[in-house]
Parts: structure tokens; C-alpha cells; sequence
């Protein structure tokens, strides 16, 4: 840490020319200096005797007045010039004119309250100290520091009321800081700033803030930080850092890091089972934690559940959903000092039944003979009282063409021949409408014809980036376009196989599975399939290979719906997974992972822009979306593949957004939004920890209202460097009382 130094702003600085005056009591002392002319003189010599003997004493007294003289024509000199401690991180002067920004840290550990104040609260109010004991002609920024810094106030012209107005307006949002990203943003602002108003002198920057780890101390990428460390360094030249604690030493929180369905789809009349799971960061257990379980805003039931110190639990619900559409799942744990995370939502799209379309690429009028045959029986078949029942359709290859896919949740393609470009371009609309395809194989199936067709986006060159909604990397967008097949189908292996490898029950198709033993997959003939091959560095999943490794079932989200490829047929010829036990569950468990997308695309974290699909008819206009907090805003409303989209990216607060149609406001959708829980552990980081990991070299300031210190006196602290100036015309003033009493000491009493 550098020591403070003085330094002036422009308009002081002229006043130190003052300071040649403060020779002028030298210069006095000098003039007034009596000569003698040495003459002897016998009654002298006891004179001078007795002087010699006080003569170390009278000069130390003369000395003592020429220094205080001195220093009090310094003193006032300077407290006119009005000088500030710049190295140090402070930079008042209120002869100058100063721009402040103000950094508000966004980060929701800010809504931790464990007094009748939130931390955020406590900052808003040093705030507007700051800008009401600001002096005229200083400018002020607000900064919101979140995941994405906002600039609130942004102009140095601004009044001071309309500042405070801002102030007052502002909350907490429920996100996270990024706090490379805020300086990143403050520097460029303190520049412009700067440049566009060349009065201001100087620029100070508040980070009000309660120091939490995940913003303050988190880890950066070794280019990251160096990227990091150069811009803070930057804006410490060209402005003073200061650092203001509001937070206080808690360490006690419970926080709900999921509510989540256990299966998918939910269907009307079934009943749906929920988990709730919590994470104890504080050093003392929960032994009857209350949570409560919600839906649509009614409380339908409530558990006690044991929380150890640092651990984790999770309880289970269930609810039977009456009526098909968007239902709002809220789990609650109150009892704590930050609430934001004692409360956790789930969007719950419920439907009356699941829809399908199987393709048949050989339809046949007999019994189980078609290629689609075994596969219809098995969806409709499902597991009695545990399962949604499923309404399969079966239709020849035109329906692609003249079927509205959107109606249908997943589409089957069984044993299809092949697909002309227009059929693949009506699949990519579809899969952009949020769909899912399933292809399985069969001895009809032109390879090439499907490599070609449906290998890259339809109508996409291989050097096009992806279109609008595409949800697969953008570097296998840049690398080749945007691949619909997980792989590439090879050439057919007529090998018979007799065993099924699950690669571990990773996936979660195969999951249901685990534990079953022989009567699983695992005894599975296989007599033919098509080799895949899975490019290196997809976005593809193997869900299933054969015994000799090769992948059979793999797959991969495409645009917002999902691409399952399996290597085979649903035909006895090809293998005797039709006829096997495990073929009706392996078919349902695919519908089930493909339709979960659904419900992820519909529950988000904060920050997230609301970029779905919602459950509308129609579009007439623009629609409408709902905050948690029951503001309305107009959203602009376009059309994905076949279906309408919403795209809307104020997701600052947690809870229920609600999407409806003007013209049809019965019909709504709605979508969950939930902080992320990593800012749910409340341990601060050190100012040690700063000045040695995170800020190394660069000078700033730290100021505390934490640890049992009022507000009042985070205040008096800033106000007494803000008046430094004064300190030194008190010390003048009593320096003038010092010297006329020395005088009056030394001279006059004797």
C-alpha cells in the first residue's frame, strides 16, 4: 500500500503560490537581528555570565516561535488550496468538481437481511448521503453490478434529485456480480464521462458492496485475471477506488437448490411426484425445517424434514393435476435471513394426452407387419397407472407433407426410404418449433439419401452459420453447419450380436434399467444394424452400443427439440428387441427424455432471457409478459418454424413470468425463473484477501458499516476525509492561539 500523498485540483492549485509567504518570519527574524560592538565593561562580565547560562533555552524558545509562525501561514495556505490524499484512494475536495459512480453490488446475497434492513437497503442509504453532501456541480453515475453490469445513470449532467429518484427505484436483483465485467464497464465510463465534461477534475469510484465470495473471491482463468488485474489498474489511475463493506458476519443460510418432476410428461388425472432438495450452509442442523409445497398459488401440503449442519435433504410431494395447461409449482423454507433462496418455482406444462406420428416407410394391411406396426402397439401399450398414455397415429411417408406436425410431440420416421429436400426442410421447421424425431433404420433406408438430406440444416450450405434458434455449439455451426443426424449412418453390418452394452446406465433414457439384470437390455439379439458414426466433438450422446462397441442408439438436441437415431429396425428381422419385455419401457422412456426438453425450456435460471415457445394458438400482435412482481410488458412476438416464440430478457427477479396472448388472454404459458443457488453461501472475502489476491499493487480504500458499525458512522468516516481541507484551518486556528500565548509567555510575562 502506497503512503497518501497530497495532491490539488485545478482550481487550488494557484493558491499555492501563497505558500513563499511563509518565509516572511525568516525573513523578519533575519532583518530584526541586532549587531553589537563588542565594548568591555567590568559590570557586563556578570551580565553576560548569566546569560550564558539561559542561552540554550532562549534559543530553543526562538526557534519554537519562527517554526509555529511558519507553519501557520503553511496551514492556512493549504486549507484555502483545499488538498486531498490521492495515493491513499480518496480524492476530496470540494472547491473541485468531482464525478462519483456509484457501483451497487447486484449480487442477491445484497438481500440479506438480518436487521430491519437489507443489505442493499443499507447501501441505497449511503448513496444518497453521498450525492446530498456532494457540492455543487458534482456529478454522479449509478452502476448496477449484476451478471450483466446495467449502467443506470450514466451522464455526469445529471441533477442531483433525479439521482436520488434512481436510488430510490432501484432492487436487488436475484442474479449474480461479474465483477471483471463491472470494471470493465466503469473504466469505459469514467472515461467518457471525463472527455465529455473536461470540468471534472476528478472521478472517484464506490463499490458499495458486502464483499461475497462468489464475487469477490472467485477464481479466475489465469488470461481472465490478467485481463482483469490491467483494467483495475487502469481505472485506479484514473480514479479512486473505495471500497465500502455493508455487509454483516453471517454465516447461517438454508437455500432450495431444486424442485424438480421425477418423471416427464405430466399428464391430466395422474399423479405427478415432485423432490425438493435444500443445502445447509450454516454451522447448526435443521431438525424440523418446515416446507411447504404449492400449486397455482395454494398450499396443498407441508413437511418437516431434518437439514444436518453443512448438508443436504430432499422430500418428496405429489399432486394429481385436474386440467391440461401451464400449472406454477413452488416449493417454500422460510425461517432465515435471506428469503430470496427459501423459495424455489417449476413451470409444469400438463398435458391431456402425449401426441405421435409414426411414418411408416412400408405400410402393410396384415397384422404387425408394417414397419411401424410393433412400434404403434408398444407406445399405446405403456405401463398402467404409472405412465401418460400416448395417441399414436400411423401414416405413410406423404404425411410428412401433408400432416401439421406441430400438433404432435414426437415423430417416428420407421424404415423410411428416403427424404427429399422439401420433407427435410419441413422436419427443420419442425424440430425449430420444439419437436422431437425419432429415426430407426430399417432394410429400406438409402444412407446417402439420409447423410445428404438431413446431415446438414435444410437448404444450409456447409459454410452458413445456423439460423435463429439453434441450440447446438456455435463452433459445430462455424466447422460445418448444423448437423440434424447425432451421426453418420455407415454401411450395414449384418453380424448377429447377442448382447447390448448400456455404457453404465449414464444416460437417461437407460436409467430405468439399472438393476434389472438379464431381462434387461443386456441379452438383446441384434442380427442387423447400420454402423454410426459419431463425429469427435458433437453435441451427440450414445445412449446405447452394441457388445463390440459400436453405438446403436445415439442422439442430440437439435434447435429446440431432439434427434434420436437408433442403428437398427423396429422389425423382428432385424432384431428381436420388438419382441423383447424391455422394448415397451425403452420406447416410453425415449418419448419421456425427448418431451423433458418441454419443461427445461420453460424453467430458466435468472438472467436468462425468455427465448420459448409458449402453448399459444396464435399470434395477434404482441404478447404480453407478467413479472413476478406483477409489472406488464409488451414482448415482441415472432414465429419459429411453425409455432410462435416470445423473446423477452428483463429475467432480473425470480418467480412465475406469465406469457399471454391480448386477444386470448385465457391462454396462458408460463415459465419459472430461479436464482442459482452458488450465491447462497453467505462467507465474505477478507480486505487482506484483496489487497494480496484479487487487487495486488492497485491502491483503493476500505470502509466498513458492517461488524456492529451504524450507518451514521460509515458516513462520518467519508464526511471527514470529504472536509480534510478543514482539519487543516482548525489546526491553524489553534496554532494562532498557540503562538500568541507562546509570545505572550516568553516575552511580555517576562
Amino acid at each position: 500500500m502506497l503512503p497518501p500523498l497530497f495532491a490539488f485540483g485545478w482550481i487550488g492549485l494557484p493558491m499555492l503560490g501563497w505558500l513563499a509567504a511563509a518565509a516572511a518570519p525568516i525573513l523578519i527574524h533575519l532583518w530584526s537581528r541586532r549587531r553589537y560592538r563588542e565594548t568591555s565593561w567590568a559590570a557586563m562580565e556578570y551580565l553576560l555570565a548569566a546569560m550564558r547560562q539561559r542561552s540554550r533555552r532562549i534559543r530553543f524558545e526562538q526557534w519554537l516561535l519562527l517554526l509555529v509562525r511558519t507553519l501557520l501561514i503553511m496551514l492556512v495556505v493549504l486549507g484555502v488550496a483545499e488538498p486531498y490524499l490521492e495515493s491513499a484512494g480518496l480524492a476530496f475536495a470540494p472547491g473541485g468538481r468531482v464525478h462519483r459512480v456509484l457501483v451497487f453490488d447486484g449480487s442477491y446475497s445484497m438481500a440479506c437481511k438480518p436487521g430491519d434492513k437489507s443489505r442493499f437497503d443499507r447501501a441505497k442509504e449511503l448513496a444518497r448521503r453521498l450525492v446530498d453532501e456532494g457540492s455543487d456541480g458534482d456529478a454522479f453515475t449509478l452502476v448496477l453490478m449484476s451478471a450483466l453490469p446495467r449502467t443506470i445513470v450514466g451522464s455526469g449532467g445529471v441533477k442531483p434529485a433525479t439521482i436520488l429518484q434512481e436510488i430510490d427505484s432501484m432492487q436487488c436483483p436475484h442474479a449474480g456480480g461479474n465483477l471483471p465485467a463491472t470494471v470493465s464497464a466503469v473504466r469505459r465510463l469514467v472515461a467518457e464521462v471525463g472527455r465529455d465534461n473536461p470540468r471534472l477534475t476528478r472521478h472517484e469510484v464506490y463499490f458499495l458492496t458486502d464483499l461475497h465470495r462468489a464475487t469477490w473471491g472467485q477464481k479466475l482463468l489465469e488470461p481472465v485475471r490478467a485481463e482483469f488485474l490491467q483494467q483495475t489498474r487502469e481505472l485506479a489511475k484514473a480514479a479512486s477506488l473505495v471500497v465500502v463493506d455493508v455487509g454483516q458476519p453471517v454465516t447461517e443460510n438454508l437455500a432450495i437448490t431444486s424442485v424438480e418432476a421425477t418423471e416427464s410428461p405430466v399428464t391430466v388425472g395422474r399423479a405427478a411426484s415432485f423432490t425438493v432438495r435444500l443445502q445447509n450452509f450454516g454451522p447448526r442442523s435443521l431438525d424440523r425445517q418446515p416446507v411447504e409445497f404449492f400449486v397455482d398459488g395454494r398450499r396443498i401440503e407441508r413437511k418437516d424434514v431434518q437439514v444436518l449442519a453443512g448438508g443436504s435433504a430432499s422430500v418428496g410431494f405429489s399432486y394429481r393435476f385436474e386440467t391440461p395447461g401451464d400449472h406454477a409449482v413452488e416449493a417454500r423454507a422460510v425461517g432465515d435471513v435471506l428469503e430470496v433462496d427459501n423459495r424455489r418455482f417449476l413451470a409444469v406444462p400438463v398435458r391431456q394426452t402425449v401426441q405421435t406420428l409414426c411414418i411408416d416407410g412400408r405400410p402393410s394391411g396384415g397384422s404387425l407387419r408394417g414397419a411401424a406396426d410393433y412400434l404403434a402397439v408398444a407406445l399405446q401399450a405403456g405401463q398402467k397407472g404409472s405412465r401418460a398414455e400416448i395417441k399414436v397415429d400411423v401414416a405413410p411417408e406423404s404425411a410428412l407433407m401433408e400432416r401439421a406436425l406441430a400438433s404432435y410431440d414426437c415423430v417416428f420416421l420407421c424404415n423410411v426410404a428416403q427424404l427429399t429436400a422439401s420433407e427435410a426442410r419441413v422436419i427443420d421447421r419442425y424440430l425449430q418449433g420444439g419437436g422431437s424425431v425419432i429415426v430407426l433404420l430399417g432394410d429400406r433406408v438409402l444412407a446417402d439419401n439420409y447423410n445428404r438430406e438431413l446431415g446438414l440444416a435444410a437448404g444450409q450450405a456447409a459454410d452458413q452459420p445456423p439460423r435463429d434458434g439453434a441450440k447446438v455449439e456455435a463452433e459445430q455451426g462455424r466447422a460445418g453447419g448444423l448437423h440434424l443426424l447425432p451421426a453418420r449412418i455407415g454401411t450395414l453390418v449384418d453380424r448377429p450380436q447377442h448382447r447390448l452394452d448400456p455404457l453404465g446406465y449414464r444416460h437417461p433414457i437407460v436409467q430405468a434399467f439399472r438393476g434389472r439384470g438379464q431381462t434387461s437390455l443386456l441379452t438383446t439379439p441384434v442380427f442387423k444394424h447400420y454402423r454410426l458414426e459419431v463425429r469427435a466433438g458433437a453435441a451427440a450422446a450414445v445412449v446405447l452400443a452394441l457388445a463390440d462397441g459400436e453405438p446403436l442408439v445415439v442422439e442430440q438436441p437439435v434447435h429446440r427439440g431432439r434427434v434420436v437415431l437408433i442403428g437398427t429396425s423396429a422389425e423382428p428381422a432385424w432384431t428381436a428387441l420388438p419382441l423383447w419385455p424391455s422394448f415397451v419401457p425403452l420406447v416410453h422412456e425415449i418419448v419421456a427424455y425427448c418431451m423433458s426438453g418441454e419443461l427445461r425450456r420453460q424453467n430458466l435460471t435468472v438472467g436468462e432471457p425468455l427465448d420459448a415457445l409458449p402453448t399459444l394458438p396464435t399470434v395477434a400482435g404482441s404478447l404480453v409478459v407478467q413479472s413476478p412482481d406483477g409489472r406488464r410488458q409488451a414482448a415482441p412476438a415472432r414465429t419459429v418454424g411453425e409455432c410462435p416464440a416470445v423473446s423477452f430478457s428483463d429475467t432480473s427477479q425470480s418467480g412465475i413470468y406469465v406469457v399471454e396472448n391480448g386477444t386470448r388472454p385465457e391462454r396462458k404459458s408460463l415459465f419459472a425463473v430461479n436464482v442459482d443457488t452458488a450465491e447462497s453461501d453467505l462467507t465474505q472475502t477478507d480486505v487482506q484477501e484483496l489487497r494480496s489476491r484479487l487487487w495486488p499493487g492497485v491502491p483503493f480504500t476500505y470502509r466498513t458499516s458492517s461488524r456492529g458499525a451504524s450507518l451514521d458512522a460509515a458516513c462520518a468516516v467519508l464526511r471527514e476525509d470529504a472536509r480534510f481541507h478543514i482539519g487543516l484551518l482548525y489546526a491553524a486556528l489553534v496554532l494562532l492561539l498557540g503562538e500568541t500565548w507562546l509570545g505572550w509567555k516568553m516575552g511580555y510575562c517576562r
